[in-house]
């Protein structure tokens, strides 16, 4: 009995020890993604080569990994759902999170990320009917609408030559409702597959509508030197682990305790756009970070209590 006890408790501490890596994996991957991304940008990679290289780097390997791993038949429904989904988690939020770089620094982009949790709740309230949605929630939505708004007023670009805060900022809110409605579709959808099959499954339309614009936008192929083409390499990787460990999560833990990654996303990308980027951080993002990161533990606290 009392080993019984012993293999269910070191089980479960196994399981939470899993849950945290994840966090801090995604929480690491996607704040230094976004400054990966614009360390690209900064020195004149185009956005749209840049994204449409990334998508079918990324959707090449997942499908190679697939067809040597898995023997499951084509499944319909799958391609159906994963499409639904990934046109908010991957293909819209990456073409609003590229260009917003152009305008505002990755360490804000990673603040404004942050807030997605709180929006997520409007998404659940729209999408599933029968979510309860407590006045402490829509609470935390108005105070993370306060920080998100400072950052407008306050034209904070966290940029030393300005930047636009409006456009970036625009740019980057949309980016944070795609994923906030791909949290929720994620956890809809995704829990009955496997992750490597969701992710896979997700990919074709992205990489197919990416080179689309390509083409469209006669966008031309650029020559990379070596330094760039390792962080390409790199920005791969992160965004394989990011999404990879968030769709883990997103199908052991509910769409808002999820939300702790992103406590920690604007840690990373602030720190490392400060370290490699040399951006500015000053009280606005200080100010708008209390907001935000107030309005998380509010969102948060009845999920992790239940």
């Amino acid at each position: 009995m009392i080993s019984a006890v012993n293999n269910k408790n070191l089980k479960n501490k196994t399981s939470v020890i899993k849950i945290i890596a994840g966090i801090l994996t995604a929480a690491f991957m996607w704040g230094s993604g976004n400054v990966v991304s614009r360390s690209l940008l900064i020195e004149g990679i185009d956005e749209i080569f840049l994204i449409t290289t990334r998508v079918s780097i990324i959707g090449t390997l997942l499908f190679i990994h697939y067809s040597i791993f898995n023997r499951d038949k084509f499944n319909k429904k799958l391609l159906k759902e994963a499409s639904t989904t990934a046109l908010a988690s991957i293909f819209f939020v990456g073409w609003f999170f590229i260009f917003s770089l152009q305008y505002i620094s990755a360490g804000l982009v990673t603040l404004l990320i942050s807030s997605a949790p709180v929006f997520t709740i409007l998404w659940l309230k729209i999408l599933l009917k029968d979510e309860k949605i407590s006045k402490q929630k829509y609470v935390s939505i108005f105070i993370g609408l306060l920080g998100v708004s400072y950052l407008f007023i306050s034209k904070e670009t966290g940029l030393a030559n300005q930047g636009n805060i409006f456009l970036g900022g625009t740019l980057a809110f949309m980016g944070v409702q795609c994923i906030a409605l791909a949290t929720v579709l994620n956890r809809k959808y995704a829990p009955q597959y496997k992750v490597s099959s969701w992710l896979t499954y997700q990919y074709p339309v992205v990489i197919f509508l990416s080179w689309i614009v390509f083409l469209i936008t006669q966008t031309e192929i650029q020559t990379l030197n070596s330094s760039q083409i390792l962080r390409v390499g790199i920005l791969v990787l992160f965004n394989l682990g990011a999404f990879t460990s968030f769709t883990w999560l997103i199908q052991r833990v509910s769409a808002l305790q999820v939300a702790s990654v992103d406590y920690l996303v604007p840690v990373v990308g602030v720190t490392a756009g400060v370290i490699f980027l040399d951006e500015s951080f000053n009280p606005n993002l200080l100010i708008a970070g209390i907001f935000i990161f107030f309005s998380l533990i509010m969102n948060t606290r009845e999920e992790f209590s239940s």
